[in-house]
C-alpha cells in the first residue's frame, strides 16, 4: 500500500526539484535582462504536479471502491 502512494508522490517530489533549480539558476545581466537558462522546467514542473495529484486521486479511489 505504501508503494503505491510513494510512486504517486515521486511526480510531485521532481516537480518541486524541477521549480528549485529553476529558481536557483534565474540571473539579471549587466543589460538588465532576465536570463534564465532553465525555463523549460517550469511547464514539465506543472506537468509532474498534474501527474502526480492525478495519481494519488486514482490510487485513493481505487482503495474506497475495494472496501
Amino acid at each position: 500500500m505504501l508503494k503505491k502512494y510513494l510512486l504517486s508522490v515521486f511526480p510531485i517530489v521532481l516537480g518541486i526539484a524541477c521549480l528549485t533549480i529553476h529558481a536557483t539558476n534565474s540571473s539579471i545581466s549587466q543589460d538588465e535582462f532576465l536570463v534564465e537558462p532553465f525555463f523549460f522546467l517550469v511547464p514539465i514542473s506543472y506537468l509532474l504536479f498534474t501527474i502526480g495529484i492525478v495519481s494519488i486521486l486514482l490510487v485513493t479511489v481505487r482503495r474506497r471502491k475495494q472496501r
